[in-house]
């Protein structure tokens, strides 16, 4: 398992130094409004301006593509029909929980909290040493609670205090410390819920239009909601356009082979 040592912010500031380097272009906050599709072209609107390209992926959740599904040029029907599909998943919501405490509560970097809402705990502090938190003898823990749907309606102050008493359970000096600050984080679209059948209704790279393409990790991957099969959404994406592009290149990465007990399963 892998665990992020810096803020993810810089993870993706490497990303877009990457994409520049090589010529493409990173434009924040910016929305796109409408897509067009052209013969030879795809047109993105935004704000009155339009850009045109050769080809597009939209990599955007699976619940606001429906905003953006062309329907101009006779698309009106190719987009209903992708349309009901993906209105039959559904949503999983994740709950990220911040705290920020006077005290060293374990020395931990990251556990598991079984049998409780909680399931994740991530000491920021150790694992980002330069955090200030640790040069005050303070820490910071992330939780987090993945299909959080118990937490979707619950206040924050009552959430924080269910997750003080949980990890109390684990951590006991964890009464003693001091909270200084809490935040609460609820993604309730985090990601699509891994339903029974639910893999009947996952679409492809390739969308109904030639030169537009899908990428996230509700696309028809063969992973669960993971950001691993976010990536493998990506490569699948890149090998449908390059295809197209009569420019074929291989980008998906094979599974590692089973060992130890996963042979047997």
């Amino acid at each position: 398992m892998g665990v992020p040592t810096v803020p993810l912010s810089d993870i993706y500031d490497l990303a877009t130094r990457y994409i520049e380097q090589r010529g493409g272009q990173v434009l924040r906050r910016t929305s796109v409004e409408a897509v067009v599709v052209e013969p030879q072209s795809i047109v993105l609107q935004s704000s009155g301006a339009a850009a045109r390209f050769e080809y597009v992926v939209l990599a955007v959740p699976h619940h606001v593509l429906g905003n953006l599904l062309p329907t101009q040029n006779g698309s009106g029907g190719l987009a209903a029909g992708l349309l009901a599909q993906i209105q039959k998943l559904e949503s999983s919501p994740i709950t990220g929980i911040h705290l920020w405490l006077d005290r060293e509560v374990t020395e931990l970097p990251h556990a598991v909290l079984l049998d409780r809402t909680v399931q994740w705990m991530f000491q920021k502090s150790k694992l980002q040493p330069e955090r200030q938190e640790t040069q005050r003898g303070g820490s910071y823990l992330e939780l987090v609670v993945s299909s959080s749907k118990s937490l979707v309606r619950m206040g924050r102050q009552e959430i924080i205090d269910l997750a003080l008493r949980e990890l109390s359970d684990f951590f006991p000096s964890v009464r003693d410390a001091k909270l200084l600050k809490a935040t609460v984080v609820k993604e309730v679209h985090a990601t699509y819920s891994a339903l029974p059948g639910s893999d009947s209704h996952r679409p492809g790279s390739q969308s109904p239009w030639p030169r537009l393409f899908l990428a996230g990790d509700w696309t028809a991957t063969g992973w669960p909601a993971t950001m691993e099969g976010a990536v493998r959404s990506g490569y699948k994406a890149a090998e449908a356009l390059s295809s197209r592009a009569e420019k074929p290149k291989a980008f998906l990465l094979q599974d590692l082979p089973a060992t130890g007990f996963m042979r047997l399963v």
